[in-house]
């Protein structure tokens, strides 16, 4: 840049040699003692970000199973109307029949998904076993030549096998209901979440995210000690 100091520059503000940062005054001739201080720096103001509240501890029921998604310790009784964490086949097997209509409290992920298992076993092995009995009777009446008597006898054996299946699926479907809805609540959520996997497509899916969820503690506000 031209130096102010020749007379072709003219007035106007320019830096300050003396005071760094700072300006002075040309007056086309000379230098004035008119001056600018330095521009202060900026303060520097910490951003403000928005943080998520602090969790609050849910207040579970005074009478309310303490121990959420988690064994009892060992030597505990678990009654009944409690959620069994860590339950075995047999246990989950027994308690679903033991709270064959029991639509409150909860029910731990392996006490729904072992009882369903059971529950898969049972129909689809008795359905086996129906299909085989059925052929096997279906072969011996073809083969005893005119004697109409001992086949009408086979058929009506067949009926009523088939007519107890019928019975025993639908006396475990109650149970299998009430256990599923046991396992929202233990989840978190309401019972009638149970009729979201009736809706098309998605359905099924929805309501299987549902039962893999892990155990929550406001699912205690479904327990009913007794």
């Amino acid at each position: 840049m031209t130096d102010p100091s020749s007379p072709m520059v003219p007035a106007g503000w320019y830096p300050d040699h003396d005071v760094p940062g700072g300006q002075r005054w040309w007056s086309g001739i000379e230098w004035t003692e008119y001056r600018t201080p330095p521009a202060a720096a900026p303060q520097y103001v910490a951003p403000q970000y928005a943080y998520a509240p602090a969790a609050t501890q849910i207040a579970l029921p005074p009478d309310a199973w303490p121990y959420v998604g988690q064994a009892a310790p060992v030597g505990t009784a678990v009654p009944l109307w409690a959620p069994l964490y860590g339950a075995t086949m047999r246990q989950a097997w027994t308690r679903f029949w033991r709270k064959y209509a029991d639509f409150s409290g909860r029910a731990s992920r392996s006490e729904f998904w072992l009882a369903y298992l059971w529950f898969v076993i049972m129909i689809f092995g008795s359905y086996f076993a129906f299909a085989l009995l059925f052929a096997v009777l279906g072969g011996i009446g073809s083969a005893i030549d005119g004697s109409n008597g001992s086949s009408a006898a086979l058929g009506i054996g067949a009926g009523v096998f088939g007519l107890l299946w019928l019975g025993a699926y639908i006396a475990a479907v109650i149970p299998m209901i009430s256990v599923t809805v046991r396992r929202l609540h233990d989840a978190g959520y309401a019972g009638y979440y149970f009729f979201m996997g009736f809706i098309p497509l998605v359905g099924g899916i929805l309501l299987l995210v549902y039962l893999v969820t892990e155990s929550r503690p406001q699912g205690a506000v479904y327990d009913l000690p007794r």
